[in-house]
C-alpha cells in the first residue's frame, strides 16, 4: 500500500501545487491520476517517489514506513520503477545499456566499477523482449522513435523487479495511435505481473479505457475518485473546468483484452 497523508506541496515562488491530500493506492490496481496541465497530478505522482519534496504531510509505504527518511526512501525507490514523459535515456548508449541503468540501485559505488553481471544482462534482455525491442537491443537510443524510446523506459523500470510502477505522463509526447499501443502494453505487463501502477494522464479517453480507478485533480485538489463508470459529465466538468478534453462525452468503458507481454507491434 502506498499512501499520501495530508501531503502538501508549495513551491518556492509561493505556488500551492498540491493542497493537503490524503490518498491510498490499492495494491495490484491500475490507478490513473487525471487532469489538465497544472492540476497537480504530476506533483502528487512524483511525491510518491520523493522526486518532489513535500512541504506538509507525509508519504507512507507498507513495510517501509515514512519515506522522508533517506534510508527508507532508498529502499522504496529500489522496488519502484519510474517511467518519465521525456524518457531520460542516454542517447549515445544502446538500448541494453540504458535498460541496465535500472539495476544501479542494487549496486554500491565500488560494485558499479565492475559492471553488470551476466544474470543482470539476461534480466535486461528479457525486459527488452517484453516491450518488443529485442532486435533493437544494440541500437543507440537516439536512433529510436519516440514510442520505441518510451518502451526502453518501461523496460528500464521492469529490470528493477519492481512492486510498483509510477508513470508520469508517459504518452504526452506521442501520437494517439502510438500512445494507445504504449499504454496497452504497460497495462498488460502490470496485469500479468500483478504490479501496482500509478499513471498520470491528461487524456480522458485513455483514462476511461485503461484505469481501474480514476483520481481526478483540479487546481491541486482531488475532485473525483472512483471507477471509470462513474466519470459522468459533472465529474469531467469538475476536473477540467471550461476545458473540453478529447472524449469528454460520457461513454461506456471499453473492454480490455488481455494484452500479450511479448511482441508488441511498433
Amino acid at each position: 500500500m502506498l499512501t499520501a497523508v495530508a501531503a502538501e506541496v508549495t513551491y518556492s515562488n509561493g505556488t500551492l501545487a498540491l493542497t493537503a491530500t490524503s490518498l491510498a493506492i490499492e495494491p495490484g490496481r491500475f490507478t490513473v491520476l487525471l487532469g489538465p496541465s497544472g492540476a497537480g497530478k504530476s506533483t502528487l505522482l512524483r511525491s510518491f517517489n520523493g522526486l518532489v519534496q513535500l512541504t506538509g504531510g507525509r508519504i507512507e509505504v507498507a513495510g517501509i514506513g515514512d519515506i522522508s527518511d533517506s534510508k527508507r526512501l532508498r529502499m522504496h525507490r529500489r522496488q519502484t520503477g519510474m517511467v518519465f514523459q521525456q524518457h531520460h535515456l542516454i542517447g549515445r548508449l544502446n538500448v541494453l545499456a540504458n535498460v541496465l541503468t535500472g539495476r544501479l540501485a542494487y549496486h554500491s559505488q565500488l560494485r558499479t566499477l565492475f559492471g553488470f553481471s551476466r544474470a543482470e544482462k539476461e534480466l535486461a534482455l528479457r525486459a527488452i523482449d517484453r516491450v518488443g525491442l529485442l532486435n533493437e537491443a544494440l541500437r543507440r537510443a537516439d536512433e529510436l522513435s519516440g514510442g520505441q524510446q518510451q518502451r526502453v523506459g518501461i523496460a528500464r523500470a521492469l529490470v528493477q523487479s519492481p512492486k510498483t510502477i509510477l508513470a508520469d505522463e508517459p504518452v504526452a509526447s506521442l501520437d494517439p495511435a502510438t500512445s494507445e499501443q504504449v499504454l496497452s502494453m504497460l497495462h498488460g505487463i502490470c496485469r500479468s505481473d500483478g504490479l501496482t501502477a500509478v499513471v498520470s494522464l491528461h487524456q480522458l479517453e485513455f483514462a476511461r479505457k485503461f484505469a481501474d480507478r480514476i483520481v481526478g485533480l483540479h487546481a491541486g485538489k482531488i475532485v473525483f475518485d472512483g471507477p471509470p463508470s462513474q466519470l459522468d459529465e459533472n465529474a469531467v466538468s469538475a476536473i477540467y473546468g471550461n476545458i473540453v478534453p478529447a472524449g469528454a462525452r460520457p461513454i461506456k468503458r471499453a473492454s480490455i483484452q488481455n494484452t500479450p507481454a511479448l511482441g508488441v507491434a511498433s
